[in-house]
């Protein structure tokens, strides 16, 4: 009855907030008037509002705000709801109490936007996530009651060109770069991930180059008391390249430098300095699309030395012509892993901030020390409605380390077991955007666990895990 009730809640809300966008916005089925909400939210632009004949949406009077006559200084509001059911049976490879009836994650976003001509901004956003439910009570990033997520200050410093700037940012920040491979929003569990400290970003029709020093900020589960990892530092720089004017191609290329205190690995716990390099080449040729990235680590470890790799491809093909226009594709991805745990020196691969898509929402697992091969075929039913589904078979790559979640924390080690193949994961999802401001989704992953995970931990043969959410978008 409790998983019901969970779910009817769920469905209510949804029913409750389309019933009121249609009504209020009289939004045509199947119409998106403007653009759908970016991530990250503060790469809205809403200016060409500023001419009241543009305003189709019950939503657009606070997405501008002029507060002066000549429009220069305004201020633009919007926000976030997010409710999401999760599921798991053999929780934790059977090790953790299951939740037969799920639980409930609610996320609530509120940001304010003030622009002051085109030199000054100030972007600012609450964030209150909270769990209802689950047994055993909120794991780490299920629950931030009441915090600030994000709070800066852009100042473009120089603007040489229309289409040119060079901004600073300071303050509390979401990044992401690139294909999400090593920084990425974390948009998958419930509590967001920001970071403290400035960005540097030149912008020109031929390059987008950004430079940052940060700290990852830590969740409290409380009221206004997120601090800066202080024994964390990030920094780097990311430059983007376009190959083409007019077609959707590219070339990254990066440099990023992490400082540890205590960094946790198969081979045991030590402080931790990492310099990662890497290139990523993107784009798309006729009904071919390609994201391929190769990425080099080196460093200390303790008192040894660092020396990791990576390289990954995600390739799809698109039957334009077909009905549903089905597409197929092929990821790949390679992470080193440690080769002796009694060396000193760490070929573990650290993917730092990865996306939490790697794994399927369910983050079961994460790239480091791991070989994953994963057809997949998506179909979409309209440019509202999409089905996607594949099935991702994993190994270790070094049998001497073990398996680590998302964030890089050691999940399951090595314990001596020989045996390289984790398992297998059938993943599926259904993504509905019924208007601009509401989507609805639904995920379901099944994992098969091999020999390895029963010699090493003694887990059970299976998983499984489902997700319906429902985001409102403002």
């Amino acid at each position: 009855m409790q998983t019901v009730f969970r779910i009817s809640q769920a469905l209510v809300l949804l029913v409750v907030v389309a019933g009121a966008n249609r009504m209020i916005g009289q939004e045509k089925p199947g119409s998106l008037p403007h653009p759908l909400y970016p991530l990250p939210r503060y790469e809205e632009d809403w200016t060409l509002l500023s001419d009241p004949a543009k305003r189709d949406d019950f939503g657009d009077p606070i997405k501008f705000i002029p507060l002066g006559e000549d429009r220069n200084v305004f201020l633009s509001l919007g926000g976030e709801i997010r409710e999401t059911y999760e599921r798991f049976h053999n929780t934790n490879f059977g090790l953790s109490p299951d939740d037969p009836d799920g639980y409930l994650l609610q996320r609530y976003l509120f940001h304010f936007d003030l622009h002051a001509g085109q030199r000054f901004r100030f972007f600012g956003e609450l964030n209150s996530s909270v769990e209802d439910g689950r047994t055993g009570g909120p794991r780490l990033l299920d629950e931030d009651k009441l915090d600030v997520h994000q709070g800066f200050v852009d100042f473009v410093l120089v603007k040489p060109r229309e289409n040119s700037s060079l901004t600073l940012r300071i303050g509390r920040q979401e990044m992401a770069f690139g294909s999400g491979r090593m920084i990425d929003l974390r948009e998958g569990p419930n509590v967001p991930l920001s970071f403290d400290g400035f960005r540097l970003s030149w912008k020109s029709p031929g390059w987008q180059v950004d430079g940052f020093a940060t700290r990852p900020v830590q969740n409290e589960p409380g009221f206004f008391d997120d601090p800066p990892q202080h024994d964390f530092a990030f920094w780097g720089f990311y430059a983007t390249h376009p190959l083409h004017q007019t077609l959707r191609k590219g070339l990254d290329f990066y440099y990023l430098g992490s400082d540890q205190k205590r960094a946790v690995f198969n081979q045991g716990a030590g402080h931790e300095k990492r310099h990662t390099l890497g290139a990523r080449v993107w784009g798309e040729r006729g009904p071919w699309a390609y994201d391929a990235e190769t990425m080099y680590q080196f460093g200390s470890f303790g008192v040894g030395t660092i020396n990791s790799w990576r390289v990954a491809a995600d390739n799809w093909y698109s039957f334009s012509s077909v009905r549903w226009r089905p597409r197929i594709g092929l990821a790949t991805d390679f992470a080193s892993g440690d080769k002796n745990p009694a060396n000193p020196d760490l070929q573990t691969f650290n993917s730092l901030f990865q996306s939490g898509t790697y794994s399927g929402r369910a983050n079961v697992l994460g790239p480091d020390n791991a070989i994953r091969l994963e057809p997949s075929v998506g179909l979409f039913f309209s440019k509202h409605l999409t089905l996607s589904a594949g099935w991702g078979f994993f190994w270790r790559e070094s049998s001497k380390d073990g398996l680590y979640g998302i964030p890089g924390n050691l999940i399951v080690p090595s314990n001596a077991v020989k045996s390289r193949y984790e398992g297998s994961r059938p993943i599926v999802q259904l993504d509905w955007q019924m208007t601009r401001h509401l989507s609805t989704h639904m995920n379901y992953i099944y994992v098969f666990n091999a020999s390895f995970e029963e010699q090493s931990i003694h887990a059970t043969t299976s998983m499984s895990y489902i997700s319906p959410w429902v985001t409102y978008r403002f």
